[in-house]
């Protein structure tokens, strides 16, 4: 089985997660879900805007989806360990159907999307899919 991937960039942190609530509701009969998901709006959160990030954290892992928080920065270039690292371990133990990763507003897209189709991954993908944020 390989995992459909879908890369979501934008500058909105807020606009981000509206995409990936909706992907998140498309994808709902895929099977296993995991969401990579940013730390970037939790910089500049309201502490009250934050608890209700926690919560809905829950609310997606009670769904199901297994949810990720990845470190602040590029995923392809100051946590292109960090992404390596947490990816090989998500696909080897979580196995999902599909994955969504969430590209902080200074990432790369275009670099994260080479960088997830180099040999290494190859036996993984099934498919890597760049998303916009949309208004």
């Amino acid at each position: 089985m390989k995992t459909q991937v879908f890369l979501v960039s934008g500058r909105n942190p807020e606009l981000r997660a509206q995409r990936i609530e909706r992907l998140l509701c498309e994808q709902a009969s895929a099977g296993k879900i995991t969401l990579m998901a940013s730390t970037e709006i939790f910089s500049f959160a309201a502490v009250e805007a934050q608890a209700d990030l926690f919560r809905l954290d829950a609310e997606r892992k009670a769904r199901g989806i297994h949810v990720l928080r990845l470190s602040p920065g590029c995923l392809c270039c100051s946590s292109k360990l960090v992404l390596s690292t947490h990816l090989a371990r998500t696909l080897r133990l979580n196995q999902p159907n599909v994955l969504l990763v969430e590209l902080e507003s200074q990432s790369h897209p275009e670099q994260v999307l080479q960088l997830l189709k180099e040999p290494q991954w190859t036996d993984w993908f099934a498919d890597i899919t760049l998303v916009e944020e949309i208004s």
